[in-house]
């Protein structure tokens, strides 16, 4: 599959120039197997690895400077289904309030893409994106330019339909990837990978607003997914480090990564653990070589009354 077609087709009003530069990110940022590369279905969601597509679209927003902090040590956590009943412990106890249906979700992103060795963090990037509460709209600025498209992510009052639990999760994520895939490429016949639904829940997470009990009951999900297991003092792209939830696939390991104090979203991690060449449409080929990274970093999540609000 032409990642710089599916890349375009979800990404209105690109340079050529930002979408050969955007082509080169995503060769170093992908990681999952041919089956998960599914082009998205004209006016549906998309549905892919958002390190990816996040660390692409970061190239026409620049860089910035963060400073890393010092963390406290690690709150020891004894196993998978231990770190899922802890995070959605912390979700369940969010104090933070409702947003109004009106509302936005604004999201800044930290990222580092296709690292080899030790990371270089003079090479990064962020990625500023606006979805609304509702799930319906997400927004971002390019060339200046407020642009729009229809969410990326599923409806939160869906999710939230009673009862919520996470077996009731799961199965509405499958559903959806399921039907956008009966309406598209029609390549899964029926069964959705662990690798794909971890992807999904991790974008859920991570860009849109949801319920304390909706986003508890994919915690508690997550290690009931095949595969799923916990790791301990993964980096993300500002520095910090945390516990995640980690999938290994076709030769990478993807990382959910969470504060190990409050258990809070702090990024991902997508580690190459094995070489793997690429072939390009020109028949040209470049091999990642095991150790390659690309890392993301959640430096800001706040509700805001309007897309392009920062505050």
């Amino acid at each position: 599959m032409n990642e710089l077609k599916e890349f375009r087709r979800n990404t209105p009003a690109m340079t050529d120039n930002a979408a050969t530069a955007a082509k080169a990110r995503l060769m170093t940022a992908i990681h999952e197997p041919e089956a998960v590369r599914k082009p998205a279905a004209s006016g549906t969601r998309r549905f892919g690895w958002r390190i990816a597509v996040a660390a692409a679209l970061a190239l026409v927003v620049g860089g910035t400077v963060v400073t890393l902090r010092d963390q406290p040590d690690m709150a020891p956590v004894a196993s998978v289904a231990e770190l899922g009943e802890r995070a959605a412990s912390a979700a369940e106890n969010d104090p933070t309030p409702a947003p109004g249906p009106a509302q936005w979700l604004y999201t800044k992103e930290l990222q580092l893409a296709g690292i080899e060795a030790d990371v270089d963090r003079d090479r990064r990037a962020t990625w500023e994106r606006w979805t609304s509460v509702d799930g319906k709209q997400s927004a971002w600025y390019q060339g200046g330019k407020l642009m729009f498209q229809g969410s990326a992510v599923f409806n939160p009052a869906e999710m939230a339909k009673a009862p919520v639990s996470p077996a009731g999760v799961i199965a509405r994520i499958k559903a959806a990837i399921l039907d956008e895939d009966r309406r598209g490429p029609q390549e899964l016949k029926g069964h959705v990978p662990p690798v794909m639904l971890f992807m999904e829940i991790n974008q859920i997470i991570s860009e849109q607003w949801l319920a304390p009990e909706v986003r508890a009951a994919l915690f508690r999900a997550l290690p009931t997914i095949k595969g799923i297991t916990m790791t301990e003092d993964v980096p993300v792209a500002d520095g910090r480090r945390g516990v995640a939830f980690s999938l290994d696939d076709d030769g990478a390991r993807q990382s959910l990564v969470l504060d190990p104090q409050t258990f809070r979203y702090l990024g991902t991690n997508s580690t190459r653990l094995q070489d793997r060449t690429y072939e390009r449409a020109d028949g040209s080929k470049e091999i990642f070589k095991a150790g390659t990274v690309s890392l993301t970093s959640q430096l800001e999540a706040m509700i805001v009354n309007q897309p392009g609000q920062r505050s």
